[in-house]
C-alpha cells in the first residue's frame, strides 16, 4: 500500500514538472508570437515589452529544466528575445549553448544566424564570420542571402570592403543595395556605387538608409548625391516631410563643401516642400545661418537676426541650429550700434574671433575686423584687425597691405609682418591678450555686456 502511494506521488510530481515546463515554454512562445506581430504592425515599444517578458519565461524554463527535450528550444527563445531587445552581450551565451547542444538542424541554423547577428553587434566580426560560414552548406536561398549580407557587414567591420563587396553582390539588390553602395564607396568605386543606388531608387523608399548612403556619396560626389535627391523627391511614395529632410540633408552637404548658394537653395526647397512642419523650421534655421556666413555688410545684421527669430522661437532642432549664431549675433548688434562703449575696439575684435572660430564664418568675421579699423583708426588694435581680415579674405590682401603701409608704417604688427620683430610687439601682444580675455568674459555673460555698459546702450536707445 505504501509502495503504491509513493509510486503515485512520483508520477504526480513528474507530471507536475512536465506541466510546469510545458506551460512555461508555451507562454514564452505565445509572448514571442505577440511580440513579432507587434513589430510587424509598427508597435515597437509594445514589441520590446513582450520580448522582455518572453525572455524571462524562456530563461526560467531553460535554467530550471536542463534535461528536458525542449531545452534547446528554450535556449533559442531566450537568446533570440535578448537579441530582439538589443541585449546581444547576454544573448551570446544561450545562443552558443543552443548551437552546441541541439541535434535539430533547423533549430541549430536559426540559432547560428541570430548568434552571428549578435556577434556582429558586439564587435566580434571574426566570430560572426565563423558562425555564418557554418550555415552555407545546405542552406535555402533566403538563409543564404542573410548569410552573405551579414558576412559582408562583418567584413566591413574588419576593414575589408573588397571582400564585403563580393558578399553583398550575392544578395538581392532590394536587400543589400545600401550596404553594397557603401562598400563600393569605401574602395573608391564611386561610379559603381552611383549605379547601384540609381537601380535602388526605383524600389521602395526607405528613409534612414537613403539619408545615410547619400551622406557617404555626397562626401565624394556632391553632384551625384544631389542628382539622386532630385530623383527621390519626385517619387509619389515620398511624403512632404521626407522630401524636406532630403533637401535639408543635401543643403548641409553643400554647406560643408563651402557652396553656400547651393545650400540655401536646398534649404529653401525644404521649406517649400513642407511649409508648416518642423523640417521647414529646420530649413529656415539652416538658411538663416548660411545667410549669416555670407554676410559682409554689417548693416544687414538686424535683418539676418529677424530671419533667425522664427526657427529660434520654434525650439527643438531648429533652435539648436541657430542658437550659437543668435547668441553671438545679439551681442554683436549691440556693440556695433554703441560707439560709446568702453573698450569697444577690443569687444569688436573679440566678436570677430568668436564669429571666425566658433561660428566658422570667415566673411562676417573679416567684416568685423575691418569695422574695427574704420571705427577706431587710432587704436593699437586697428593694424592687428587689418592683418586678421587679410588672412580671412585673401582677395583683399594687397589692398589691406597697402592700407597698413600708408596708415600704420611704424606699427609693431607691420614690422613683425616684415620680419622685424621687436620688444614693442611682444609687449603689445601681452597687453592685448589680457584685455581680450577680460572682454571675452564680459561678452559671454548673460547680457553680453557689463551692467554699466548695458545702461549706456539703454540710454542711447
Amino acid at each position: 500500500m505504501i509502495r503504491r502511494y509513493w509510486r503515485s506521488a512520483v508520477l504526480i510530481g513528474a507530471a507536475g514538472i512536465g506541466c510546469a515546463y510545458f506551460n512555461g515554454l508555451y507562454n514564452a512562445n505565445q509572448l514571442a508570437g505577440d511580440a513579432a506581430r507587434a513589430q510587424r504592425e509598427g508597435r515597437p515599444g509594445e514589441a520590446r515589452s513582450l520580448w522582455a517578458q518572453a525572455v524571462v519565461k524562456a530563461e526560467s524554463v531553460a535554467t530550471r529544466y536542463p534535461k528536458s527535450k525542449y531545452h534547446d528550444d528554450a535556449l533559442l527563445l531566450w537568446g533570440k528575445g535578448l537579441a530582439e531587445i538589443g541585449d546581444c552581450n547576454r544573448a551570446v551565451r544561450p545562443l552558443s549553448l543552443a548551437v552546441g547542444s541541439s541535434a535539430d538542424a533547423a533549430l541549430q541554423r536559426e540559432a547560428r544566424l541570430v548568434l552571428a547577428r549578435c556577434q556582429l553587434a558586439v564587435n566580434r566580426p571574426t566570430a560572426a564570420i565563423a558562425s555564418l560560414d557554418a550555415l552555407l552548406d545546405g542552406a535555402d536561398s533566403a538563409t543564404t542571402a542573410q548569410v552573405y549580407l551579414l558576412r559582408g557587414r562583418a567584413e566591413l567591420s574588419r576593414g575589408n570592403p573588397a571582400a564585403a563587396v563580393s558578399d553583398f553582390e550575392r544578395v538581392p539588390p532590394d536587400v543589400a543595395a545600401f550596404d553594397l553602395a557603401n562598400a563600393l564607396l569605401m574602395i573608391g568605386d564611386v561610379a559603381g556605387a552611383k549605379a547601384v543606388l540609381a537601380t535602388r531608387a526605383a524600389l521602395e523608399y526607405r528613409e534612414t538608409p537613403w539619408l545615410t548612403v547619400l551622406d557617404s556619396l555626397g562626401r565624394r560626389d556632391g553632384e551625384g548625391a544631389a542628382e539622386l535627391v532630385d530623383r527621390l523627391v519626385e517619387r509619389r511614395d515620398v511624403t512632404p516631410g521626407q522630401r524636406a529632410r532630403l533637401f535639408n540633408a543635401d543643403g548641409v552637404r553643400w554647406e560643408r563643401a563651402g557652396r553656400e548658394l547651393r545650400a540655401r537653395d536646398r534649404f529653401g526647397a525644404a521649406v517649400a516642400a513642407a511649409p508648416d512642419s518642423a523640417d521647414a523650421n529646420l530649413g529656415r534655421a539652416y538658411a538663416g545661418v548660411a545667410r549669416f556666413r555670407e554676410l559682409d555688410d554689417l548693416s544687414m545684421l538686424a535683418d539676418v537676426r529677424r530671419e533667425l527669430d522664427r526657427p529660434m522661437r520654434a525650439g527643438g532642432p531648429s533652435a539648436q541650429v541657430v542658437g550659437p549664431t543668435v547668441g553671438v549675433l545679439d551681442v554683436t548688434i549691440q556693440v556695433v550700434a554703441a560707439p560709446e562703449l568702453p573698450n569697444r575696439d577690443a569687444k569688436l575684435f573679440v566678436l570677430g574671433e568668436m564669429v571666425r572660430d566658433s561660428l566658422r564664418a570667415p566673411i562676417p568675421a573679416a567684416a568685423l575686423f575691418l569695422f574695427v579699423q574704420r571705427e577706431h583708426r587710432e587704436s593699437p588694435i586697428a593694424p592687428k584687425a587689418l592683418l586678421a581680415a587679410a588672412t580671412l579674405r585673401p582677395e583683399l590682401a594687397d589692398s589691406l597691405s597697402g592700407m597698413m603701409a600708408s596708415q600704420y608704417p611704424g606699427s609693431p604688427y607691420r614690422l613683425a609682418l616684415r620680419g622685424e620683430a621687436s620688444e614693442r610687439f611682444a609687449s603689445l601682444e601681452d597687453s592685448l591678450k589680457t584685455l581680450f580675455a577680460a572682454e571675452r568674459l564680459r561678452l559671454r555673460s548673460p547680457l553680453g555686456v557689463g551692467a554699466g555698459e548695458e545702461e549706456l546702450i539703454r540710454r542711447r536707445r
